[in-house]
């Protein structure tokens, strides 16, 4: 897939260009049929008829049908921005072109990392499957850091964006109580091994030190760190890998300390990953916010972390 940031009219605009194995008419399909929309697009299509003029209303807005020429072109405008798919057919399969008007150059690179994630969704649904938000949204934090490097954008809008607003994205806590992770990177897993055990490497993201009790390079990494028991598992994942992470402890009600805390270190090795730099005082800059998002999911009392994170800020 190919992306562009390009201007249209005065107004910001990302430019996808994918190809799908599949015929214009299926992916047709799956682009206007609001039961196949819901499967992959992130907002429900409700009960909208894709007819050139129509208007159709999503979570209080309206939006309208601007152009239409079946089944190789559709455009509509929705909350003061332009979306547009264009299908061309091509051997074995055909060629999709989207394009999204939206106007704030500065919100460019989380934009890309997160219609990369749905796009990713499509060719999931496309081929008989189902990609769930979470699934899809693993690998957003190195993609955005890759974006707005690319895009010379600030990195920081999009890094609070992802920490704060993505409520379906994050750690999931379990009974032990067990924190667990999951990430997928475009690397391969010699290369997030690397990062997980080069003292310079770990240095970058990781607090303080791991007591190393097994490792299987570069598969398998665990260790004892405060108390608790680490583990880092890759696996293969078409061209990159998948990281699972868990961390078992005692205390429940240090769950959301503790998941606010590893949240920011994978902000952190998410952008080292992308060749980018997130020192982890700037990452610790939105500890707060996050934690006060795990400590409401989980109903634990947020002065347990407010406080300890007090007694460790500078002044």
């Amino acid at each position: 897939m190919t992306v562009g940031l390009e201007t249209i009219d005065g107004r910001a605009a990302l430019r996808f260009e994918r190809h799908l194995a599949h015929p214009v008419q299926r992916v047709w399909r799956a682009i206007v049929v609001p039961a196949e929309l819901e499967r992959w697009f992130p907002a429900a299509a409700g009960d909208w008829t894709p007819e050139a003029g129509k208007t159709f209303a999503v979570g209080g807005q309206t939006g309208q049908v601007t152009a239409l020429e079946a089944p190789h072109l559709i455009e509509w405008t929705f909350a003061g921005q332009l979306f547009r798919f264009e299908l061309t057919a091509e051997r074995d399969g055909c060629a999709l072109v989207f394009t999204h008007v939206f106007g704030d150059r500065a919100i460019a690179a989380q934009t890309a990392a997160g219609w990369e994630c749905y796009f990713d969704r499509l060719s999931a649904h496309l081929a008989g499957g189902h990609l769930s938000q979470e699934r899809a949204h693993e690998p957003i934090g190195e993609r955005h850091e890759h974006y707005a490097a690319r895009f010379g954008i600030d990195p920081a809008p999009g890094r609070e964006f992802i920490a704060t607003a993505m409520g379906f994205r994050g750690l999931t806590l379990e009974d032990g109580p067990v924190l667990r992770l999951r990430r997928s990177y475009k690397h391969s897993a010699e290369r997030v091994w690397r990062a997980l055990t080069d003292a310079g490497e770990q240095a970058q993201w990781f607090p303080g030190e791991l007591e190393v009790t097994r490792s299987e390079p570069p598969r398998l990494l665990v260790g004892l760190w405060n108390g608790g028991t680490l583990r880092f598992e890759l696996h293969d994942q078409d061209e990159g890998c998948v990281l699972e992470f868990t961390h078992a402890f005692t205390d429940r009600d240090q769950a959301a300390l503790a998941a606010a805390g590893w949240d920011r270190c994978f902000a952190v090795l998410d952008a080292h990953l992308a060749g980018q730099s997130m020192s982890q005082a700037t990452a610790l800059t939105l500890w707060p916010a996050v934690h006060e998002r795990y400590a409401s999911i989980w109903a634990i009392d947020p002065e347990i972390g407010r406080a300890v994170f007090a007694e460790h800020s500078p002044g």
